[in-house]
């Protein structure tokens, strides 16, 4: 009888396959025939698959999707989809939220009169050439709209509106080191042990806006000799105490403490005051510091590429004539730009196009200012005059580019101000020029003073031969000019540690900074300078050349150094030349343990005969967490040889290091500990060092998570700290769901936020906590429910539903279940297709102890 039965089932497929074969080709869709199920004893009459029948087709449902539009990632996000009048299911998208993704929803006449809350019917109609396709296997789905129906942004261009302030918070990065000597007696003197301790805290506070920050360091230094007494040191300092904020509709910010004026066109000047400056940060990375305007002319709907050093860096589509390109990405000093025009019927033409610059020039149209009122705050004397001062600057890009920048400073009995120009020369590099006077009177029986100050700059990247003039400076001083901070340190004491010449007048300065790519031979580098003074005949010169290569992982590098003094007859002069070399020693061997393990080799000589050479093992585990290093250093001089060890650990919660050195001499220690704490509304957590914004990881339950690259971990409570992100930019805060405990499951794996400067933003991620269980239901006659139906858990909260498809045999997988409740399966629209059935998982076991998934079989009953 079952031979007979499983004949008679197999008729209408084999039935299928005869039409298939012998019928004509007017089929023009997949199809998947519901009668193949019944091969395993299921009444595939009774299944409703309409969901499923046709290949490529999306079930409705909710899904988190990873969204695109136009090829750039919009992050995660949740989305219905359901059918159409057509029966195609499609993702329900409002023009509020099209206009979020940068669709220009509010000036297109299609979307006039439309609910803004409401899904569009059919967006191909809405936006003609658009496109909605969704990848259901990946979850992603992509929006394809032409260029001219989105919102004339530049490129990275961020809604303000999403610019999150963040959450009240207290901030804390600390640096606590420590190290002690002991030093064996020597000719004349005794045994000494020598003990320091040295500790900063950057502290800060945030409410809305407001950002509160002051750093705190503190030194003690204990000596110890058996033959003399020597006074414990120690001091406390505050520095850098400031209160910030940002005010979005001038892209500015004001500041009211401690801090730096910019050294763009006047040199940095320390205060204590109030400064307003433009911001950049809050610019799209396509329009902050120089590129070029590109012009061209399209014959055809056209797509336009710029490239440079043979990487894309800008793409569009343009309509049939005259176009302006300016919003390129800043593109530093790194090579001369090709444009591509490739019209739509074939055609391509290129263009080359030179380009240089400084860091001082600008975009066209661009403006950056500051205005700063305050009083001059410290330096490198003991004290100063501590003048109050006025100052403002400007750097605006021009036409053909060329950017104009200038300031003036006042004070009592000073003044000062600058004007210059930066311009491209095209094939030539870019060069800037500018010019400062100064006038000012010294004391009180003294005339004012007056002087100039001359200053040119200058930058080439060549890549035909591989040279870079990375930047090129000579400025020269008259005899009378005084720089703000000599005004204010003339006539008072130097600190300790500074230079001998610190304070003596510059009269003129010349540096340079060369390289030199030799494609797989390695690359040379060179940096000298040279600086001389008025009212003596010092002159102080430096020099650093060096080559780096590698060779079959091979790594080395040669280097060399001057620096010579001259003055007063005498030429004090200092060359050393340096060779490193480091091998892994997983050339010699494949096994695992000597990944990451190298052999080093240094040896430094000197124009006093002195050798010094080191050589020994270092490398990293626990996936780079942990970095150590055994080293064995001789001399051919009085220095004795001499062995160090060091070792560090880069924790999700901070760094510790340590390190020991001996010799026949004496023996050193010393440990070190870095890292962040935030207090926030939920608690406290531990972070490595905090960057200027920063995000805490709200995973309730998902304790031992990895967080973006895995070196952050949740703690106990499922929360952590992103501790780097960029501000007022797309920053995409994900969660690694392989490493997610057994009983946690996450909706959403990674989520978008968009930092102010210093926010410290909250990621909140919707965790379910329960169970993962593999169910085998089955109707009341023991036969399973049928392939394809849909099982939820019932009295779930509404925004978190917890759903899955039934498999073959009646089995479903679901995550994030209690332990128990009631499951309602549903394979149709009739009464006789849908049943209930209750859960207990307190017996239920899994089939191995290294098994997460709990196993249970259910009745379910007829509603």
């Amino acid at each position: 009888m079952t031979t007979r039965h499983t004949d008679f089932t197999l008729l209408p497929a084999l039935a299928g396959a005869t039409l298939l074969v012998s019928g004509t080709p007017a089929v023009a869709r997949d199809y998947f025939d519901p009668g193949l199920l019944s091969l395993g004893g299921t009444n595939a009459a009774t299944v409703d698959l309409t969901s499923f029948e046709t290949s490529g087709k999306t079930p409705p449902g909710t899904y988190t999707v990873s969204l695109f539009i136009n090829q750039i990632d919009q992050g995660q996000h949740t989305l219905a989809f359901n059918a159409d009048t057509h029966g195609n299911v499609q993702p329900q998208l409002t023009p509020d939220f099209l206009y979020k993704l940068g669709v220009n929803t509010q000036v297109l006449p299609t979307f006039a009169g439309l609910a803004p809350d409401k899904p569009v019917n059919d967006l191909a109609t809405l936006i003609p050439e658009s496109k909605a396709q969704f990848d259901f296997a990946q979850l992603r789905l992509d929006l394809s709209v032409p260029q001219v129906a989105m919102q004339p942004n530049a490129q990275g261009q961020i809604d303000p509106a999403l610019w999150d302030d963040g959450v009240p918070a207290l901030m804390f990065n600390y640096i606590l080191n420590g190290g002690r000597n002991w030093q064996d007696g020597q000719a004349g003197m005794g045994r000494s042990t020598q003990t320091n301790l040295f500790a900063n805290v950057q502290g800060g506070a945030n409410l809305q806006a407001w950002r509160l920050r002051s750093n705190m360091s503190y030194m003690r230094n204990t000596i110890n000799q058996s033959n003399m007494a020597v006074p414990t040191t120690q001091s406390t300092q505050f520095s850098n105490t400031f209160l910030q904020r940002d005010i979005k509709p001038w892209r500015s910010e004001v500041l009211m403490g401690e801090s730096s004026t910019e050294n763009d066109v006047f040199d940095s000047i320390p205060f204590r005051g109030i400064k307003l400056n433009s911001s950049d940060d809050m610019l799209p990375n396509s329009l902050r510091g120089f590129a070029p305007i590109i012009s061209g002319i399209a014959q055809t709907n056209a797509r336009v590429t710029v490239s440079q050093n043979g990487n894309i860096i800008y793409q569009t589509y343009v309509a049939p004539g005259p176009f302006r390109i300016n919003d390129l990405f800043q593109t530093g000093q790194a090579g001369d730009l090709t444009l591509t025009i490739n019209e739509s019927d074939g055609t391509v033409r290129t263009q080359a196009l030179a380009f240089s610059s400084l860091p001082v020039m600008r975009r066209q149209g661009s403006l950056k200012y500051e205005v700063t009122a305050g009083r001059y705050h410290g330096g490198i004397t003991v004290d100063s005059q501590k003048a109050d001062f006025l100052l403002g600057t400007a750097i605006y890009g021009l036409p053909h580019d060329v950017t104009l920048y200038g300031g003036m400073l006042l004070a009592e009995k000073y003044a000062s101000a600058v004007v210059g120009s930066g311009f491209s020369l095209g094939s030539f590099g870019a060069l800037s020029a500018d010019i400062t006077a100064s006038n000012a009177k010294l004391r009180e029986r003294d005339s004012y003073q007056q002087g100039y100050s001359y200053r040119l700059r200058y930058s080439k990247s060549m890549l035909t031969t591989g040279t870079a003039v990375d930047l090129t400076a000579y400025r020269y001083s008259t005899r009378h000019y005084y720089s703000f901070a000599d005004f204010n340190n003339s006539g008072f004491q130097l600190s300790e540690g500074q230079v001998p010449w610190a304070l003596e007048r510059q009269r003129s300065n010349f540096q340079i900074r060369l390289s030199q790519q030799l494609n797989s031979w390695g690359s040379l580098y060179l940096s000298a300078s040279r600086n001389d003074f008025w009212g003596n005949n010092k002159i102080v010169n430096t020099l650093s050349a060096g080559y780096n290569g590698s060779y079959r992982g091979v790594s080395y590098g040669l280097a060399y150094s001057i620096d010579r003094t001259k003055g007063d007859g005498d030429w004090p002069e200092n060359r050393q030349l340096s060779l490193n070399v480091q091998m892994p020693l997983s050339l010699f061997s494949p096994s695992s343990l000597l990944n990451n393990t190298y052999a080093s080799y240094q040896m430094t000589h000197d124009n006093h005969g002195q050798v010094q050479q080191q050589s020994g093992i270092n490398g990293s585990a626990l996936d780079s967490r942990l970095s150590y290093s055994l080293m064995q250093g001789w001399s051919n001089g009085q220095n004795p040889s001499s062995s160090t060890l060091n070792a560090g650990y880069y924790g999700s919660k901070g760094v510790a290091s340590m390190g020991y050195s001996y010799n026949r001499q004496n023996r050193s220690l010393n440990m070190s500990g870095s890292g962040g704490l935030i207090v926030h509304p939920q608690g406290v957590t531990l972070s490595q060092m905090l960057g200027n914004s920063v995000a805490i990881v709200n995973a309730p339950g998902a304790k031992g998570t990895s967080v973006m690259n895995g070196n952050i971990q949740t703690d106990s409570r499922g929360y952590a700290v992103v501790p780097y992100l960029s501000s007022y930019q797309l920053n995409n805060v994900g969660l690694n769901p392989a490493t997610l405990p057994d009983d946690v499951d996450v909706t959403q794996s990674s989520l978008n936020v968009y930092p102010t400067k210093g926010a410290v933003v909250m990621a909140n991620f919707a965790t379910r906590i329960g169970y993962q269980v593999l169910l085998t239901l089955l109707q009341g006659d023991k036969t399973p429910v049928p392939f394809g139906a849909l099982v939820a858990i019932e009295n779930k909260v509404a925004n978190e539903p917890n759903t899955g498809i039934v498999g073959e045999a009646g089995q479903v997988y679901l995550s994030g279940m209690p332990e128990q409740g009631k499951l309602k399966v549903t394979w149709g629209n009739g009464a006789n297709q849908q049943c209930l059935t209750a859960f207990n998982l307190k017996n239920a076991a899994p089939p191995s102890a290294n098994n997460p998934i709990l196993m249970l079989t259910l009745n379910c009953q007829g509603k």
